[in-house]
């Protein structure tokens, strides 16, 4: 018997050890696998602030894989925009859209637009561009502009696309491309230089970096990289040739990870055997100590028979960002100081990769701002009348719905080339087009010249006045660009009384093909995406110790004195704690403040699904924080309900209220009060910090509107 009973007392030891040790193995597995999700989205969070976006996509889908939370998806969504994963980008916002966080991401909406318009879905990117121009209560904010300039800029975008112009833009082939950005190209002879970021190396730390170089392509398969022009360690790229062959013009960028990329322009001059002399930075009235300079371009000014460098800069003085700024080439060296294009080409935004075209004396540049079918486009200005004229969009094919950059146009006056990430372009994983791909562009011939280039840049000496005979031409200039090749390089054109034809891209009859039509979305359905709509309250309120069901106030009474509170509330809750100021100022600017504009939102958009004649059916939840009584706490809930009810009655002058006496709308509520509220929140009348002013407690003070149903 009593070896019976030791046996079973040992079999249970047994099985209470064994269960002990499955529970601790399930504990730390799960502590692992929690501890992974975070080491990923840290080596994410580290990879954006080094601005390495690829990297920075591949470390948030693997927490992602381990652990899907709405805040990791959004920053998997930003790198893959910021990498030109359109696609991934699109799917993940709208995975943020239907969780229940999605009012903490407050450009969710603006970033939606923006991929859309990526992916060439015009119509579906303006309605998310006006939703959130509704949502930025900031007039003067810069994505407040910018959505609304988006709307305008979705209109031409469906124009111009659905009137494409008679030109051909073929993807370059011959080895130029590669799966790494290629950019910044222009024609010599028959050979073409360009840039390339395929080169690898280690920084400082091992770890694996990659940076651009300059690049000659003289045939197919045969690209030789241009030796002597930097340290391994800094990016080269953006080459451009004087008209004259004498000097060639380039950037040199430092910098990267968490410090921003600093480009200055140099230039190496020829020799008189072809050989270069070593690179000399610019002076100061063009590179800008602290500041960018880069993207030169050097144009001829054939009236006054000067030489213009044109180069794009966020030097102070600007109009935003990137803007395109000009400098003459002085006859005895040196250069003048930069002016800056002005308000009618340069924007609150980027302007970059400007070319001179000699022939036209037209200026063609990229700008992400001016109204176009995708993130930069190309524009073409002159300058006229002492100003420049107003840019005008190249037009589709020559822009699309990617990135359309640094255009230039050959000495044929009827090829060029641009650097585009559009469909087609090589990229570094399967599906997407991450990275800038050349493509050669055929133009056709305009009939009419422009008028003479002219520039407000005073006047050194006269001009020579113009004759019916033509400039004789001086001898082209040969240059060495390797030990085994030399590159002849045309002068500079000559001046004649007749200008020389300019390339305006001509349209031909054109039957366009059936547009891509986009389901539009119905109002019910933008009803929906608006969902849930969520309107926080302070304590007690409205009307404070009452045991009324119904309330006189409105939300957007409740909502301003609520708002009003938030140094209160973190004086209270933080004491003096940073982070826990932050943490309160976060919920009172992106989730109080954001559920009252969303209310806005979702006022406007069911008045029109009321005007179309739909009957809808509203249903809304109240809650509350578990500080009184269940009792108290439900009427409490049902006053809250009645006060955002009430912002419907007075909605618009009282609008919707023929609605809902007409019973075309319809409110079903349902109070919770504090039945609904996680456990561990303080309900202590005498801890005030937890119980009232906690982000706990205040985030269970909310009416939500759940659910819209059309009523057939």
């Amino acid at each position: 018997m009593i070896a019976i009973l030791d046996l079973s007392s040992l079999i249970t030891t047994k099985k209470i050890y064994t269960c002990l040790l499955l529970l601790m193995f399930l504990l730390i597995c799960g502590n692992a696998h929690a501890q992974t999700a975070k080491a990923h989205e840290r080596a994410g969070n580290k990879a954006m602030d080094n601005k390495e976006y690829y990297a920075a996509s591949q470390h948030y889908k693997n927490s992602i894989k381990v652990k899907p939370k709405a805040n990791v998806i959004y920053k998997f969504a930003q790198a893959s925009r910021l990498f030109g994963a359109y696609e991934d980008a699109d799917k993940s916002y709208a995975i943020v859209a239907k969780s229940k966080d999605k009012n903490r991401f407050t450009q969710l909406a603006y970033w939606r637009g923006v991929v859309k318009k990526h992916l060439g879905l015009y119509d579906e990117a303006q309605g998310f561009f006006r939703l959130y121009a509704v949502q930025d209560a900031d007039e003067n904010s810069f994505y407040r502009q910018k959505a609304e300039q988006e709307i305008l800029a979705c209109e031409t975008a469906k124009e111009l696309r659905d009137d494409p112009l008679d030109v051909k833009v073929d993807w370059v082939e011959g080895g130029v491309n590669t799966p790494f950005s290629e950019f910044a190209p222009h024609q010599v002879g028959d050979s073409l230089f360009y840039s390339s970021m395929r080169f690898r190396m280690e920084d400082e730390k091992g770890r694996e970096r990659y940076r651009s170089k300059l690049l000659l392509s003289t045939g197919k398969d045969d690209t030789k990289s241009l030796s002597g022009f930097a340290a391994n360690t800094e990016h080269v790229a953006n080459s451009a040739l004087s008209p004259n062959g004498e000097r060639l013009y380039f950037t040199k960028c430092e910098g990267g990870g968490t410090e921003d990329i600093i480009c200055q322009i140099f230039v190496r001059k020829s020799n008189p055997d072809g050989t270069w002399q070593a690179a000399q930075a610019l002076p100061e009235t063009v590179n800008t100590p602290g500041f960018t300079a880069t993207h030169p371009n050097v144009g001829y000014d054939s009236l006054r028979q000067t030489e213009i460098l044109f180069f794009s800069s966020s030097r102070p003085g600007g109009q935003g960002k990137m803007d395109v700024w000009y400098s003459e080439i002085l006859k005895l060296g040196g250069y003048s100081d930069a002016r800056n294009l002005g308000p009618s080409v340069n924007s609150i935004d980027d302007e970059i990769t400007p070319f001179f075209h000699i022939a036209s004396q037209s200026l063609y540049f990229s700008s992400n701002w001016h109204a176009g079918l995708g993130g930069h486009d190309i524009f073409n200005t002159r300058f006229e009348n002492k100003k420049w004229t107003p840019p005008l969009n190249a037009g589709y094919p020559i822009n699309s719905s990617f990135n359309d950059v640094y255009f230039v146009i050959n000495a044929d006056n009827s090829t060029g080339y641009l650097s585009s990430n559009r469909t087609g372009s090589l990229s570094l994983n399967d599906d997407e087009a991450c990275c800038n791909d050349i493509y050669a562009v055929t133009l056709s011939l305009p009939e009419n010249a422009p008028l003479p280039f002219e520039n407000d840049i005073p006047i050194t000496e006269t001009p020579p006045t113009p004759t019916t005979e033509i400039t004789p031409v001086e001898p082209s200039v040969t240059i060495v660009t390797s030990p085994n090749m030399t590159i002849e390089v045309p002068p500079i054109p000559p001046t004649t009384t007749t200008a020389p034809p300019p390339v305006i891209i001509s349209r031909t009859p054109y039957v366009p093909p059936p547009p891509v039509i986009v389901p539009e979305r119905t109002v019910i359905q933008e009803l929906e995406e608006l969902l849930p709509v969520t309107c926080y309250f302070d304590n007690d309120k409205p009307d404070p110790r009452s045991l009324a069901t119904t309330t006189k106030k409105n939300y957007k009474e409740t909502y301003l004195s609520y708002f009003n509170l938030k140094e209160e509330y973190k004086k209270e809750y933080a004491q003096n704690e940073a982070q826990l100021e932050w943490l309160v100022s976060d919920f009172f600017d992106w989730e109080v403040r954001t559920g009252y504009q969303n209310m806005d939102v979702f006022a406007s958009t069911l008045l029109r699904a009321l005007n179309k004649g739909y009957t809808i059916k509203v249903s809304i939840k109240g809650y509350t924080s578990p500080r009184a009584s269940s009792y108290y706490n439900n009427l409490l809930a049902k006053r809250r309900i009645h006060c955002v009810r009430n912002y419907f009655d007075i909605y618009a002058s009282n609008v919707l209220q023929n609605y809902i006496n007409s019973g075309q709308l319809i409110f079903f509520e349902t109070p919770f009060g504090e039945t609904t509220a996680p456990t561990g929140i303080s309900d202590a009348l005498n801890d005030r910090r937890n119980s009232i002013y906690s982000l706990e407690a205040s985030r269970e003070r909310r009416v939500e509107i759940v659910e819209i149903e059309r009523v057939y």
